[in-house]
């Protein structure tokens, strides 16, 4: 499996510089409290104050219910927002309506607001408080703030890519918090989210080379009622610091690469899941099919990836990082491949039967890092068997309960892990670079051992557990079949 063509991140934008003819030479300033000062290629249409020229505009005041909007044909635009206030009694606060790229800057010391109004959003209205049609960057500024509020629907909207640097930016949706549609890429921000639906998300499925979030070096605070993070083709993590508080999936994507940071999520479904998400026409070319095995009496699967033991091409990867996931759902979820490579990845899955702490459908390779995992012996699933750093699975007959211990110890007494548990578990899988072939280790649950194992091959079990290494999965119950588009209800 070859991985999706490699992304350029730093490419996606040049630094943006204003024409230099003479219209565009100096900086004009719009004070939003004084729309009768307006002049130029700034006048006020209706109830929206409109820039028709590309050049560099410092937005400061009060729009007191007036939108902001931008129709400069193929021009470049840079707003600077000095104390702004763009408040919109109509959808979009600010509309990016045609223009060349655009650049949000933050004046240094100051605090900005960009925010719509309740209300229903027509159809013909843009969805976002901030809403741009063309590739759009937000840069910050040292003291500068700046908070986006989409009470009606989304909160920022790009319809091509979406950059965001150096940024303190707080965000407040009625459904999504920041869509990218070709990308969604964060460097040096502080980003708090709380969103109704998803948090963040880049939905282009038509490109490979879009679709994709970016997270690096940055401080990312999320709350969504749906997906964390979504990134149709890609999810990339590079350092900082990422906190999903809830959502019901909380990272998504086809090719989700943790490179390093720390991390911690929480999730009523999946924990982490790879997925490949299907357009429009292939989800009714999908349905049509079904229709039609229903109409000839012929019975189908659900169709579409993953099924039946399928794997995708996608792919979970590892590579370094702290990362702890809560899960209710699958923890470690990869309709694809996994691999981890480095790193520290804590897995707390659930312990009803139904979900696995590590559920896979093709091969996961371990060759490196610390894994701790746990949830459901019912589900529970270790890496590949191909892999190269020994793994330790204990099933216990009862399930331990939060607060005790879990304690593997080598044979000179040396402690190789004293973990507590942060919620009732009955299985553990564990692997770790201290461990090696040959040798024992004595398990301890709550003060009590409970098991000596020499390990003797890559992977070493104690106690029966419903599912092993990765391999054909055969029978599946009817909760391993739910789609991303059609999910059974789960049992109480």
């Amino acid at each position: 499996m070859r991985p999706l063509s490699i992304f350029s991140y730093s490419a996606l934008f040049t630094s943006i510089a204003i024409a230099s003819g003479a219209a565009h030479a100096a900086t004009q300033n719009i004070n939003l409290s004084q729309p009768e000062a307006l002049a130029g290629a700034v006048k006020i249409e209706k109830n929206s104050i409109v820039i028709s020229r590309g050049g560099e505009y410092s937005l400061s005041g009060d729009s007191a219910g007036r939108s902001v909007v931008i129709d400069a044909g193929d021009e470049e635009i840079t707003l600077l927002l000095n104390n702004a206030q763009l408040t919109s009694k109509q959808s979009a606060a600010l509309h990016v309506k045609k223009s060349g790229d655009v650049t949000l800057r933050l004046a240094e010391n100051t605090s900005n607001l960009i925010a719509d109004s309740t209300g229903r959003v027509g159809s013909d209205e843009p969805q976002g408080a901030l809403y741009s049609r063309a590739d759009l960057r937000i840069e910050g500024a040292k003291a500068a703030t700046l908070t986006v509020k989409g009470q009606r629907e989304d909160a920022i909207v790009g319809k091509d890519d979406l950059d965001l640097r150096n940024l303190t930016l707080t965000v407040e949706a009625k459904d999504e918090g920041i869509r990218g549609k070709d990308s969604v890429d964060i460097r040096r921000s502080v980003v708090n989210i709380v969103a109704g639906g998803d948090a963040i998300k880049s939905d282009n499925l038509e490109r490979e080379d879009k679709g994709f979030v970016n997270l690096e070096d940055s401080d990312v605070t999320l709350s969504a009622g749906d997906d964390g993070i979504m990134g149709a083709n890609k999810v990339d993590i590079r350092g900082g610091n990422l906190r999903i508080t809830q959502s019901y999936e909380a990272i998504e994507g086809r090719f989700v690469t943790i490179h390093s940071g720390n991390i911690e999520v929480n999730s009523k479904d999946d924990g982490f899941n790879v997925t490949i998400k299907k357009t429009a026409e292939e989800k009714a070319a999908e349905e049509a099919a079904r229709q039609a095995a229903r109409d000839s009496g012929e019975r189908r699967g659900p169709g579409g990836p993953g099924g039946h033991g399928k794997a995708v091409d996608g792919l979970l990867s590892i590579q370094g990082g702290y990362i702890v996931i809560h899960a209710s759902g699958d923890g470690f979820d990869s309709n694809g491949h996994a691999e981890m490579t480095g790193g520290t990845l804590i897995v707390n899955g659930p312990l009803g039967q139904g979900d696995g702490y590590i559920d896979v459908d093709g091969t996961f390779n371990l060759t490196g890092g610390t894994l701790i995992a746990h949830g459901s012996k019912g589900m529970a699933q270790t890496p590949s068997d191909t892999s190269s750093q020994p793994i330790m699975q204990i099933n216990l007959d009862e399930a331990l309960n939060k607060g005790d211990h879990f304690v593997i110890t080598a044979a000179d007494g040396e402690q190789l892990l004293d973990y507590v548990a942060p919620r009732n578990f009955q299985s553990l899988t564990y692997s770790s670079a201290l461990l090696n072939n040959g040798e024992t280790y004595t398990v301890t649950v709550a003060d009590k051992e409970i098991a000596s194992m020499t390990l003797e091959s890559v992977i070493t079990k104690h106690g029966e557990a419903g599912r092993g290494p990765r391999g054909p999965r055969g029978d599946r119950a009817w909760w391993q079949f739910r789609s991303d588009d059609e999910r059974p209800p789960r049992p109480e």
